[in-house]
Formats: structure tokens, C-alpha cells, sequence
């Protein structure tokens, strides 16, 4: 099957933006290029985990990222729990599914230091990496942290708890407002040997699945998007056939407040970004270049006089 795969550079506004290129290409092709000139290109020639960089490629849009998290985190994996032989550790997992539970446990424990983000990222390859090889490893949450107050929580109360899940739900996943709006329940949860949905929207890792001009395709939610979106699940009690983020008729409201907020960040950042450089710039025509008094200051001769 080919893939429709893009290149290109998107840079900030006002900038040129690189003209994006297109082609079609296998799956394996896609999965070596996520891969280039990175160490963990030689990984895709153990079988098990080409076969979960091609599913990869076949289901997300945007295989690049999905491809290099999950690689990364086994070859991680590997290193870590397996001595480095991730195929004598699939083959105990299948005969025994438990070893396959153990290890990821093992894996988590050696970085309880972590934040719950950075753990969920951490297990996400191997849990892909058991699923598509027949391991029936529970798509559940198996790390606990403490929990920390996010930067998004106003203390003016002014934040409402659905206008920072819709926010967090657009970092990482490469939706848009319109496709949150038309993801249903059914259309989250974990992934089959084939990597095919199966409906659970309380799933850890959770997956998305959004349709496209190409067909269905997948992307995977953040953990502090999941963690609100559970606890709003509790409050809404939403159906299978029912929108997965917000009521229908809320949503809109939603979407409004949302962007709003998020355009004042950025002009907040962008103005920041803008006081920042000019002030290092303005040092730097005053005082010169690092180092430019070096040599005077220390009584030496620059080399080049």
C-alpha cells in the first residue's frame, strides 16, 4: 500500500514557509525515513519492531512523530529491561503474557522520577510494540505521580475545565477544532493486533480515530488531555454514538472561549519572545560580542595581531 507522505517546513508567521513536498511511498519506506540519521534506524531490522513503525505509518497522518516515540521508547525498552534482546522477550511474552506485564512494570519503576507525561510517553512503545504481536498487555494506567497544578488553572476561576481539555487536545495530536468536534466515543480507545480501534475511551494510552480524505486515520492524546477528558467523561457519561470532548451544543461555546484563550497566550509569548530578544540584542551592541575583552583584560595578545 502506498502512503501519502508530505515534507516540508512550516515556520512562524510572517516567515516563508517552505513549499511542501508529496509522495506516495511504502510503509517501510516511510518508517526508514521517520528514521533518518538517528541511531535507532538500525531497530527496524528486527522484525517485531519494523512491523510496529509500518502500522504506524499506515493508520496516523503524521507517522514521523508516532514512529520515532515509539522506536525510541523500545529501543529504551530493550536496553533497559530486555539485554538488548527484544525477540527473546516477545517470545516470553506470548507464552506467558504476565512477563510481558512484569517487564513493563520494571521499565516504569527504574523512572518514578519522572512526571506522569513523561511516563506515559516512556510506555508507549512497548505497549504498542506487545499489542501488535499478540500480547494481551492491559491498555490501562500502571503509574501513579503526584499530582502538580497546571499553569492553565486560573486562580481566578475564570478557566473552565472543558476550554483547557479542548486546548490540550489540539498539542500533539495534529487535529483541529472541527475534527475534536466530530470524534465520537466509539471513535477512542485502544488499538487490536492490526491496530484497529476497539472502543474504550478510558484507554491508556488513548487513541483517537478521525476520518480524512484518505480514510480513517489514528493519532494518540496527550496524558494531561486524557486525564481531563476522564474526568469529564465522569461528569458527561456520554454514549457510544455521542461526541467524545463536549456536548454538541456546547461545544461551539467551547471552541469560542478556546481560541480566544489561546490567541492571548501567544500574543502574551510572542510579546515576551520580543522583549527578550531585544533586550540581548541591545547588550550586545553596547558591550560587543562574548569574549571581544578577553585578551586586554588579561594583559595577552590576541593571536591574529
Amino acid at each position: 500500500m502506498a502512503i501519502r507522505y508530505e515534507t516540508g517546513s512550516t515556520y512562524f508567521p510572517g516567515y516563508e514557509t517552505a513549499e511542501s513536498v508529496i509522495e506516495y511511498l511504502s510503509a517501510d519506506e516511510v518508517a526508514r525515513r521517520s528514521l533518518k540519521n538517528r541511531r535507532e534506524l538500525s531497530l527496524l531490522e528486527i522484525p517485531s519492531v519494523m512491523r510496529v513503525a509500518c502500522i504506524l505509518a499506515e493508520r496516523t497522518r503524521k507517522p514521523d512523530i508516532w514512529i520515532r516515540s515509539a522506536v525510541t521508547t523500545l529501543d529504551r525498552f530493550a536496553r533497559e529491561v530486555c539485554d538488548g534482546d527484544l525477540e527473546a522477550a516477545l517470545k516470553a511474552g506470548q507464552a506467558d503474557p504476565l512477563t510481558a506485564e512484569l517487564l513493563n512494570q520494571k521499565y516504569l519503576q527504574l523512572h518514578q522520577d519522572l512526571t506522569s507525561v513523561q511516563l506515559a510517553a516512556l510506555i508507549l512503545g512497548p505497549k504498542l510494540w506487545w499489542t501488535f504481536h499478540g500480547v494481551d498487555v492491559p491498555w490501562v494506567k500502571q503509574f501513579t505521580t503526584v499530582p502538580r497544578p497546571h499553569i492553565a488553572n486560573s486562580k481566578k476561576g475564570d478557566f473552565d475545565p472543558v476550554v483547557r481539555l479542548l486546548m490540550l487536545s489540539l498539542v500533539g495530536t495534529g487535529l483541529d477544532f472541527e475534527e475534536l468536534e466530530k470524534i465520537k466515543v466509539k471513535d477512542s480507545g485502544s488499538l487490536d493486533i492490526d491496530g484497529n480501534i476497539v472502543e474504550n475511551p478510558y484507554s491508556d494510552p488513548l487513541v483517537l480515530q478521525f476520518e480524512t480524505s484518505e480514510g480513517p486515520r489514528i493519532t494518540f492524546l496527550g496524558e494531561e488531555a486524557r486525564e481531563a477528558l476522564h474526568q469529564q467523561l465522569a461528569i458527561r457519561n456520554p454514549k457510544s454514538e455521542d461526541p467524545l470532548f463536549a456536548d454538541a451544543a456546547d461545544f461551539k461555546r467551547f471552541m469560542e472561549h478556546a481560541a480566544t484563550r489561546a490567541e492571548s497566550i501567544i500574543e502574551t509569548v510572542n510579546g515576551v519572545n520580543s522583549t527578550l530578544c531585544k533586550t540581548v540584542g541591545d547588550f550586545f551592541l553596547e558591550w560587543g560580542i562574548p569574549g571581544r575583552n578577553f585578551w586586554k583584560e588579561n594583559g595577552l595578545t590576541r593571536p591574529e595581531d
